[in-house]
């Protein structure tokens, strides 16, 4: 399966469902919430409640292998989504038609800007992160 979708939010929503389906496969549980206020005021879109904790969903389209993904807000830096989370899953399709999951402890990102996809590999905790195959 990879992330589709031709909005963020499709894209977003799409990502969710992966990391559900694979969270419920390495036997966690974990179920796609939607339109939430977290306790900074930030209304979440899609994110996951498991039994790992509560999950940011962050899905990009770009296939590049060095891209850079976005976690502040490019107009003030601001860092709200971040409230309440335990971890920021980071997901991306590849060239070779691989999905990668990359699951991130969200007070790593605390004070940063945006980060690689290479620094998201060297983040991630690998307990939960996978790579899902066409």
């Amino acid at each position: 399966m990879r992330i589709t979708g031709n909005s963020i939010q499709q894209r977003k929503q799409c990502l969710a469902n992966l990391v559900a389906e694979h969270l419920l496969a390495l036997g966690e549980n974990a179920e796609v919430i939607e339109n939430q206020m977290n306790s900074a005021g930030h209304r979440d879109q899609v994110i996951i409640k498991s039994s790992i904790g509560l999950i940011h969903i962050t899905a990009t389209e770009s296939i590049e292998p060095n891209a850079s993904i976005p976690i502040a807000n490019y107009k003030d830096n601001n860092q709200s989504f971040l409230a309440d989370k335990d971890y920021i899953a980071f997901g991306w399709n590849t060239r070779d038609k691989r999905t990668i999951l990359s699951f991130v402890e969200a007070y790593k990102l605390v004070g940063l800007k945006s980060l690689s996809k290479p620094q998201i590999g060297k983040l991630k905790t690998k307990e939960y992160s996978g790579v899902i195959t066409a």
